[in-house]
């Protein structure tokens, strides 16, 4: 039955209609070539080493290779060690490639020896998978109960499956029941809060809504991040209304306006309570709704009844924000007239002295320019001790900039910088106009005034500076002064991008020594606790060992069964627990490693790295860096790397950043995967490789989303004319951006470049994968 079973499930046939939320995404074998390095036929292998190659095949999501090999393990010495195993994973490798009623045969075949152990609990969770997969939700609902019954840690997610297959049925008691046993469970507070959400739906279905009131209320005690809370109360606040408490549902709209008020819950809140003849909203906090929407004719009158009952400093910010309002409305003239209120009103107060910056603001774009100049300098010269001294001043450069005084802009943000050396924003303005001086050809100037930058900051702020004298030195013929800067970057931030620019341009770029697939030893983790105990001393003896943490144990479990989304929010449910921690920091960061879940153990040693004080961070064992810096799925990130021509440290530092290595990462804008491949580019990589059968949700099987991503990676070069820089500005920020960015000409200079994107986001994210890429080149040996 198996061996006709596996030989039904290599063949090609129809891709699967699997959801796209599925935790291990299929795709036919027709459609996908084997991405993995060819090895030697399975025949010749042991049992045993048949089995760990299939292991690594389907960490990587090479299913139908995993299976081959899996197959071999099973049947060479079917009484051997590791064939009960690899029979399960066998059986598992049809679920994972979609061909569920094939799945349920086997597991339903592997289960009937009565063995009871963790394989045999695993398989009755997927067989009823199976059978949510076939629509049969009443075969399913039994396998969970069965499943459940194993008490294993992942029981809770087994019931909450469960209850969906009971609302299919229309069983809705049974399955509110359900949902509310996983909301008072201790599993992840997003988990615990749709499960509430889906009662609380399920108990107004049933017209028990006593019951789904009581719910609401222990949802809302569960709801901290504003936005969802905000949202929660306004769909919830009927409840309270339609059992005639009123004054609770009113309570609840307002609190969602309070919490959230740029949200769209809090629009949707004013709006309805605003039509409520016996509800109040104060006028302050329905303009500020109304202000964060762009709703300004309706801010304006709130704001006029608010101003006709305050006073103080209160009603002279009431009065500069009506003044706003106006502005935004094109009406200048009521704007000026109404700042110039708030002025009076205000004084030399706090509020008085917005009204005044705001006012200068006004001026400007009105389109008296010059006029704005000279009394933004007038308002720093007169208030130089006011925290809006050094903001007044950086719009004066802007509008420098508008003017197109570009020397005078530049000598505006050095001005500023050398005023409020201690101030974020001045610095910025300090470095953006030493910057135009070194491509303005005034090298030397512009080294006077970064090496004054350098000594006035710190942290991120001093090593650019310190990078860019370096920069300006070598261009003003100061090798000697040059090379001394890019020195003191290297030791101070070796790991940063500024280091790795500067051993570029000092021609010190240096190779590591470790093979990527090599494993930690014992003597790693000697050197890792030694660090550890050198610094943070020895455990507490009345310590809990973390490993014992229940969310632990159900994070292992929901990986083990192809969960990896709600493994990872239990994962990041135990860090959050121990961020003070090192010992328990270390103890999870390890366990993860050795169940082979990078991204939990790349977490956990990352925060105990800055949890090391300064002088044990760089000399923090190479073993921490390895677990910081991890090379997972190595033979397909190889191969890709090879098909694509890309250097694999580049490789491992773009999907480190995209991902953190978390095959089930999805970002806000939908990006999916390792590669994070958006949906609509997916499809044009798809056509370009030959694969006509991908869905979207393969993007999730770790070897096809390396490969879409090495692919998209390999185009951005070819079409930056092989810049990196360039490359990951368009994987990031888009083909059409980078090329504004580099002004549609080759990239000459990579650090002006960088320096260059208007994104943030894109900005940071080059920096941040050239910096990585260059730690991977350091730490392993690619040759």
């Amino acid at each position: 039955m198996v061996v006709a079973l596996w030989l039904t499930a290599c063949t090609p046939g129809i891709p699967s209609q699997a959801s796209p939320s599925q935790a291990t995404p299929t795709i036919p074998v027709s459609a996908v070539p084997s991405l993995a390095p060819q090895p030697a036929p399975t025949a010749t292998l042991a049992p045993e080493e048949a089995f760990n190659r299939g292991l690594e095949r389907r960490a990587a999501g090479d299913y139908d290779s995993a299976a081959e090999d899996f197959f071999a393990a099973s049947n060479t010495v079917p009484e051997g060690p590791v064939a009960r195993v690899a029979r399960y994973y066998l059986a598992e490798s049809f679920a994972l490639r979609g061909r569920w009623t094939s799945a349920v045969e086997a597991l339903n075949a592997f289960v009937a020896d009565n063995i009871q152990d963790e394989w045999s609990a695993r398989a009755l969770f997927l067989i009823a998978r199976g059978h949510e997969e076939a629509g049969s939700h009443a075969a399913a609902i039994t396998a969970y109960e069965r499943y459940r019954a194993l008490a294993t840690p992942a029981e809770p997610y087994a019931r909450l499956r469960q209850a969906a297959q009971e609302r299919a049925l229309g069983r809705l008691d049974a399955a509110a029941s359900g949902y509310e046993a996983v909301a008072a469970s201790a599993i992840a507070r997003g988990e615990r809060a749709a499960a509430y959400e889906r009662a609380i739906a399920l108990r107004r279905e049933l017209g028990q809504q006593a019951q789904a009131l009581q719910l609401a209320r222990d949802l809302l005690a569960l709801a901290e991040q504003p936005d969802y809370r905000a949202r929660m109360l306004f769909e919830l606040a009927a409840l309270p209304r339609d059992q005639g408490d009123i004054a609770t549902a009113r309570a609840w709209l307002t609190e969602a306006i309070e919490r959230a008020p740029a949200s769209p819950a809090a629009l949707a809140a004013l709006e309805q309570l605003r039509a409520d003849p016996g509800a109040q909203v104060p006028p302050e906090l329905a303009a500020r709704t109304y202000e964060a929407h762009g709703r300004w004719p309706e801010a304006i009158a709130a704001l006029d009844i608010a101003i006709g009952t305050a006073s103080g400093d209160r009603r002279a910010d009431l009065l500069r924000r009506h003044a706003l309002a106006l502005r935004a409305t094109g009406d200048f003239a009521g704007a000026l007239a109404g700042l110039d209120a708030a002025i009076v009103a205000g004084g030399d107060s706090d509020a008085g002295r917005q009204a005044q910056l705001d006012r200068i603001q006004t001026v400007g774009q009105s389109g008296a320019t010059e006029a704005a100049i000279a009394e933004y300098r007038a308002f720093a010269a007169g208030l130089p001790d006011d925290p809006r001294a050094p903001e007044a001043l950086q719009r004066a450069a802007l509008l420098l900039d508008r003017l197109g005084d570009s020397d005078g802009a530049a000598e505006q943000r050095i001005d500023l910088g050398r005023r409020y050396p201690a101030s974020p924003l001045a610095q910025e303005a300090f470095f953006s106009g030493a910057l135009y001086l070194f491509t303005a050809g005034r090298a030397a100037e512009a080294l006077v005034a970064w090496q004054e930058l350098a000594t006035a900051s710190s942290g991120a702020t001093a090593i650019r500076a310190r990078y860019w004298a370096g920069r300006a030195a070598l261009a003003a013929g100061e090798t000697a002064t040059g090379r001394a800067r890019l020195e003191e970057v290297i030791a101070t931030a070796p790991d940063s991008y500024f280091a790795a620019r500067a051993r570029v341009l000092l021609g010190l770029q240096e190779s590591g020594t470790l093979p990527p697939a090599s494993s930690l030893s014992d003597a790693d983790w000697r050197a890792i606790a030694e660090w550890l105990t050198g610094w943070a001393g020895a455990p507490p003896a009345n310590a809990s060992d973390p490993a014992g943490d229940p969310a632990v144990q159900r994070a292992m479990e929901l990986n083990a069964l192809g969960l990896r989304g709600e493994a990872m929010a239990e994962w990041s449910a135990v860090l959050s627990r121990h961020t003070d921690d090192p010992h328990a920091l270390a103890t999870l960061a390890r366990l993860a490693h050795e169940h082979d879940i990078p991204a939990a153990a790349l977490r956990a040693a990352g925060m105990l790295a800055r949890l090391a004080p300064g002088d044990n961070q760089a000399v923090a064992p190479a073993a921490l860096r390895r677990l910081i810096y991890p090379t997972p799925f190595t033979a397909v990130v190889l191969a890709r790397a090879r098909e694509f021509n890309i250097d694999p440290a580049l490789l491992f530092a773009l999907l480190r950043q995209e991902s953190a290595f978390d095959p089930a990462a999805t970002s806000w804008a939908g990006a999916r995967g390792l590669a994070q491949v958006m949906p609509a580019t997916s499809q044009g990589i798809a056509r370009a490789l030959g694969m006509p059968g991908f869905q979207e949700h393969d993007l999730y099987r770790p070897e096809l989303s390396i490969r879409f991503g090495a692919y998209y990676l390999s185009r951005q070069l070819v079409a930056m004319d092989g810049n990196v820089e360039g490359a990951l500005a368009a994987y990031n920020g888009g083909p059409g951006n980078a090329q504004r960015w580099s002004g549609g000409a080759p990239i000459a200079d990579p650090d002006l470049f960088a320096e260059r994107i208007d994104f943030e986001e894109t900005r940071n994210y080059v920096k941040a994968v050239i910096g990585q890429y260059d730690i991977y080149r350091r730490l392993y040996a690619w040759k």
